[in-house]
């Protein structure tokens, strides 16, 4: 099998809320190169999808392939499940709904059975996120009586969530195309601190995470050649040595470093068969099915949580309006919400992230 895996984050910039880190892996069968596309016609002209720099890659775009199924925008979709750059499907009006009913159909690909989260917590789980069971300092995520975690779907029925499920694997199934994992890397607020802190760096933090997602795509699928794309965080270009840090016993080649695209192919000296391909691309999420599916994964799994963020400060402080925690509204949030700070026994290291 031909494994394609994606890798992207969302939150990575905004006052509060965790940093989350997607991760999306498929396996396409051996002869996908040699399989024409059903509807050539239809074939996206900004597609990528097919050109990782390993050799034998896909080089037919996954969006045409599953056109059944699946669409890269909202408008004219037919009933279709919207895979795209998350920001391109979540708005206020829309909430998490579209982005929802994508995560929640593809991963009940997942194994024979598929996979069916019915809370949060479930779904943290599901990711293999385990710090969500250890949130003292951050009660306005921790469950309590009066604070569960809440039911999902969140805005989709459970009616829309089958049917998008089986219209998809229904589509999978015909292109010999399989989910293979889903993850995600939650860093809430005091985790980010402390090693912003000690890094003075938000970059080398979230390289921290991208890095443990690509260990476990080594782990697992080494064997298999795996080509991951990873969306660009920053403009940074040369990946090398980060890249040998997390992979000390590694060969690692370059295989181009430009203002676009730094690729790099990784090489097991103990073990020649166990080899992967990491490209780093500008807009990845945006020409990568599986980056647009972390796209996905990151931020609806940061939206439901800054859900539980907003439902927690409304109670405590019904005069303030919640936030998203971007930008000049996260600003005005925390010019409010501090004069309360002291009466709600929060200290400001727990609240605000640091920039």
């Amino acid at each position: 099998m031909i494994v394609y895996a994606g890798i992207d984050e969302a939150g990575y910039g905004p006052l509060f809320g965790p940093m989350v880190i997607g991760r999306a892996a498929l396996a396409l069968p051996d002869d996908w190169d040699s399989i024409p596309p059903d509807n050539p016609s239809e074939k996206l002209k900004d597609d990528s999808d097919a050109q990782p720099p390993a050799p034998a890659q896909p080089r037919d775009c996954l969006w045409s392939r599953l056109d059944d199924a699946l669409c890269k925008t909202l408008s004219g979709r037919r009933g279709r499940i919207a895979v795209n750059d998350s920001k391109k499907l979540h708005s206020k009006a829309s909430g998490v709904t579209h982005l929802e009913r994508g995560v929640l159909a593809f991963v009940g690909q997942i194994g024979q059975a598929g996979k069916n989260p019915t809370t949060v917590d479930q779904w943290l789980e599901l990711l293999g996120e385990t710090t969500h069971r250890q949130l003292g300092d951050m009660p306005w995520y921790a469950p309590t009586t009066e604070h569960p975690w809440q039911n999902l779907p969140r805005r989709c029925t459970e009616g829309e969530i089958a049917i998008a499920r089986s219209m998809l694997s229904a589509s999978l199934k015909r292109c010999n195309v399989k989910v293979l994992d889903m993850g995600a890397a939650v860093v809430f607020e005091n985790r980010f601190n402390k090693m912003v802190n000690a890094t003075r760096s938000k970059a080398s933090t979230a390289f921290t995470f991208v890095s443990g997602h690509l260990l476990h795509i080594w782990k697992h699928y080494g064997l298999e050649n795996p080509t991951v794309i990873v969306d660009r965080q920053s403009a940074r270009m040369r990946y090398r040595e980060p890249l040998a840090i997390s992979f000390p016993r590694t060969q690692i080649r370059i295989v181009s470093e430009s203002s676009h695209t730094s690729a790099y192919h990784l090489t097991d000296p103990d073990d020649p068969k166990r080899t992967m391909t990491i490209s780093f691309q500008v807009e990845a999420d945006s020409r990568h099915m599986p980056v647009a599916l972390a796209s996905m994964i990151a931020k609806y799994t940061r939206e439901i949580l800054m859900a539980r963020f907003g439902q927690w400060f409304s109670q405590k402080a019904p005069e303030i309006k919640p936030t998203a925690g971007y930008g000049t509204d996260g600003k005005r949030f925390w010019e409010q919400i501090q004069p309360q700070l002291a009466r709600l026994s929060i200290k400001p290291q727990q609240l605000r992230r640091a920039r």
